[in-house]
């Protein structure tokens, strides 16, 4: 009689411990009462497919266990999806409601920060958390103070140089150069002088050598040209812009593509350079990890020549005897503001796919690199370097984008009211004026002139003072000095 009345009791425990002791979450998560968080995004192709896949593969794991259903949603291109959030945010008629989470790059965030509309991810993260990203990841999301954290790493890019290793043995076994060029500005100048001379050199007519080297984003080349040589040219502190457009940083930056350019030895000619080598305009460029899969297996000639090439990857150069520097740049997802219990189911899934395998899944494909230190890991690395083949383009671009996140100063402008415009000039006032003069130069020597004269009224130092002056004046103007 004394256990019969045990049995039910103990049964009762049973159950509770099964049903009622769920591990309570501090923000009122729970698996038997989700809460579904949206996400809209501008990924498409390979990225969409691979995003959508971990997704799917969150909402029926760790989601399901802790009570989290995420729902993404494309939103067209990254322009696109700004202006649907501006839409949004305006309560414009037809707009949708706000999400929880949407793509941007830190200059967007900023201005949705501006507005108090971002939450502070620091509140749902350790410090021990937070050291596992690249510190220059994290950092580009740290608007005030640098404690709170307003953008969250996704997946980054940085600058590479591609060269097309079938047509460069072919000019180095002619002349002797090597590869430890390209190691240097300085050296990728001189390279590609050399370069157009000796293609000049295999025909009967003057002056008609090819160009070498090109490269795309030159806003990039200008502030981390100018960062290596001392000179941070935008700087943020407490709200306020200072500009630091150094005279003499300026001239080495021109002096290595203004002047190689309008000498023929550089060359833009298509939308991006990686066209350029596709035409066999150029050999080698400088371009971003994420866009190494365009670059061309063959090389198709004017005349109707086509033949295959392959390409080899090498580290971002810098001027030499300086500190190495590579921009950091790539979306990362902003949370907004909301009740706790939502924004801290966003982060949860943002952890779980920023960590190491799902990251590298997302990444590596779309030739992004993943955001934690530990990616770079020889053990982790290994069976992605064998799935992609050791020698193959996307290996090539993962193990230097890695090496350069992890040797590199990886830096990326703070975001300031007109940065969009600042950069802008950055981007275009030394690289059009270039192209403009070198068509200059080619109007007078079509016309009769000879080579060197029509450089020389070119690379003068009146025309460099009067592009410095301009320049620095527009940039001003913009920042309010």
């Amino acid at each position: 009689m004394k256990k019969s009345w045990m049995v039910p009791i103990a049964f009762a425990s049973c159950l509770f411990l099964l049903t009622g002791c769920e591990k309570k979450d501090p923000y009122g998560l729970s698996s038997r009462d989700p809460v579904t968080i949206s996400i809209w995004h501008y990924y498409n192709g390979v990225q969409k497919e691979e995003f959508d896949s971990l997704v799917r593969s969150f909402n029926e794991n760790e989601g399901r266990e802790k009570g989290i259903i995420v729902k993404a949603y494309n939103k067209g291109s990254i322009d696109e999806l700004s202006s649907t959030i501006n839409d949004s945010i305006e309560r414009r008629v037809g707009s949708d409601p706000l999400p929880d989470v949407f793509s941007a790059y830190a200059d967007k965030v900023y201005e949705v920060d501006r507005m108090g509309l971002a939450a502070d991810l620091s509140n749902y993260l350790t410090s021990d958390e937070i050291s596992e990203y690249v510190d220059a990841y994290m950092e580009e999301g740290r608007f005030d103070d640098g404690s709170s954290v307003k953008v969250f790493p996704i997946a980054k890019s940085t600058e590479i140089l591609t060269v097309n290793k079938t047509d460069w043995e072919k000019f180095a076994a002619a002349t002797g150069e090597t590869e430890d060029a390209f190691s240097t500005w300085e050296g990728i100048t001189r390279v590609s002088e050399a370069y157009y001379k000796w293609t000049d050199s295999l025909t009967q007519k003057p002056s008609d050598g090819k160009a070498f080297f090109g490269r795309d984003a030159f806003a990039n080349y200008m502030i981390i040209g100018s960062l290596q040589l001392g000179h941070e040219i935008f700087s943020v502190k407490d709200g306020k812009t200072t500009l630091d457009f150094d005279k003499e940083a300026m001239r080495k930056l021109w002096d290595n593509y203004y002047i190689p350019f309008v000498n023929g030895y550089f060359g833009a000619y298509g939308r991006f350079r990686s066209d350029d080598v596709k035409t066999g305009q150029l050999v080698a460029f400088v371009g971003a990890t994420s866009g190494i899969s365009y670059f061309p297996t063959s090389v198709t000639l004017e005349d109707g020549t086509n033949y295959a090439i392959e390409s080899k990857l090498y580290p971002l150069p810098g001027f030499a005897g300086t500190v190495p520097c590579a921009v950091s740049q790539g979306a990362g997802m902003m949370v907004f503001k909301s009740e706790e219990k939502r924004e801290y189911a966003a982060v949860c899934f943002l952890k779980w796919f920023t960590d190491t395998k799902q990251n590298m899944k997302f990444a590596i494909g779309s030739g992004y690199l993943p955001v934690k230190k530990a990616a770079a890991e020889e053990s982790l690395l290994e069976p992605f370097l064998q799935e992609a083949g050791e020698n193959s383009g996307v290996s090539q671009n993962l193990l230097i984008g890695l090496d350069t996140a992890n040797k590199y100063r990886l830096y990326t402008s703070k975001p300031f009211k007109g940065g969009d415009r600042a950069r802008e000039i950055l981007q275009t006032s030394m690289a059009s004026k270039a192209k403009e003069d070198y068509q200059k130069i080619e109007t007078m020597i079509s016309q009769g002139a000879d080579r060197e004269r029509a450089v020389a009224d070119f690379t003068t130092d009146e025309n460099f003072n009067n592009w410095y002056e301009d320049t620095k004046g527009q940039l001003e103007a913009v920042i309010g000095e």
